[in-house]
């Protein structure tokens, strides 16, 4: 009954690969949880059963690595097999580690690999919800773009599950990130307010005279490091230029500075779109190795000049960013030894 059900084209090859690359279990991780894969399998059935039986290890190990720590604390120095003991314990506890790194780190690599999927679709309007927009179409696909890498209205107190490591890995661990959130509620060191009271004010004053769209006077996403730093993110809809809104970053970073009571003076700025006009651009060059620009300027007090701080800026595509982010995955594949996409 089998071998007439089954397709002709069955290969255990062919579901071998597709379980690693559709579900992120490799061939090790097969022969690790000890999964075989029967005449007739589907990708999704070998699947169900390795991660099923990674989990059963993982929780055997987990117990394992409990009673491994009572072992240490019962492990005897002046005894004569001391340091076998220790050996012995220290592969137990390598073998039982290389289970729940191998579980978690499929499972990182599968999400952050339907993330990056998500950012591409929704940049180029793939994404079914971005059919049934008919009016203000162009600021909905911004909202989309932006809560993908960080939910909006929200800040690092309330949400610990974001996605700012498409951006850069190491933004993902800053010490507080705030998104369209009102700058006032900052607070700092100590629980005092970051910036002066009338902030978010200010800063709607100055986004009003750049575009009625940026009114609501905030970045999109802003990351402070207690070293006093900042990244500022400012996400722009497909097909609006980017050389139109080089200006924001740095009224923006001036702004932050200047209320701070001098807090903040390094500042890193990112304008993420997919057009850019680069005759329109001064004094930005050529990324290596990307279709972007940077920039280093001073920022200065408006009225008396004086530097006040730095801004690094980029003006990048996109394409970039899921580019990047696809590389630093394939890292993890390989580790995993799954197919790179």
């Amino acid at each position: 009954m089998q071998e007439l059900i089954t397709p002709p084209d069955w290969s255990r090859e062919k579901i071998v690969a597709d379980v690693a690359h559709d579900y992120g279990v490799s061939e090790e991780m097969l022969s690790h949880s000890k999964t075989r894969v029967n005449f007739g399998d589907t990708p999704i059935e070998v699947a169900k059963r390795a991660l099923t039986n990674l989990q059963v290890k993982v929780v055997d190990e987990t117990s394992s690595l409990m009673a491994m720590r009572d072992a240490i604390k019962n492990l005897e120095p002046d005894s004569d097999d001391f340091r076998r003991k220790i050996d012995d314990l220290s592969w137990e506890y390598a073998a039982s580690l290389k289970t729940i790194d191998m579980a978690n780190l499929s499972q990182l690599v599968v999400r952050r690999a339907n993330l990056i999927d998500v950012l591409d679709m929704a940049v180029n309007e793939g994404l079914s919800v971005q059919s049934s927009l008919p009016d203000g179409k162009r600021r909905r696909n911004e909202a989309l773009i932006h809560n993908i890498f960080f939910p909006m209205r929200k800040d690092s107190d309330e949400v610990s599950d974001h996605d700012v490591w498409l951006l850069s890995e190491e933004y993902h661990y800053y010490d507080y990130i705030a998104s369209d959130k009102p700058l006032s509620q900052i607070k700092w060191d100590g629980g005092q307010n970051l910036f002066d009271a009338d902030i978010d004010e200010e800063v709607s004053k100055m986004l009003a005279k750049i575009s009625d769209e940026n009114s609501a006077g905030r970045p999109d996403i802003a990351l402070f490091h207690e070293e006093g730093s900042v990244v500022i993110v400012e996400f722009k809809s497909p097909g609006v230029s980017l050389d139109e809104h080089v200006g924001d970053l740095t009224e923006y970073a001036t702004m932050l500075a200047a209320k701070s009571n001098g807090r903040l003076k390094k500042f890193y700025g990112y304008l993420i779109g997919d057009t850019v006009n680069p005759i329109r651009l001064q004094g930005y060059n050529k990324l290596p190795g990307a279709n972007g620009f940077f920039n280093t300027s001073d920022i200065k007090e408006p009225t008396s000049q004086v530097a006040i701080g730095q801004l690094y800026s980029e003006l990048i595509f996109y394409k970039d960013v899921v580019d990047r982010s696809r590389k630093r995955i394939d890292v993890y594949r390989e580790r995993l030894k799954l197919p790179k996409n």
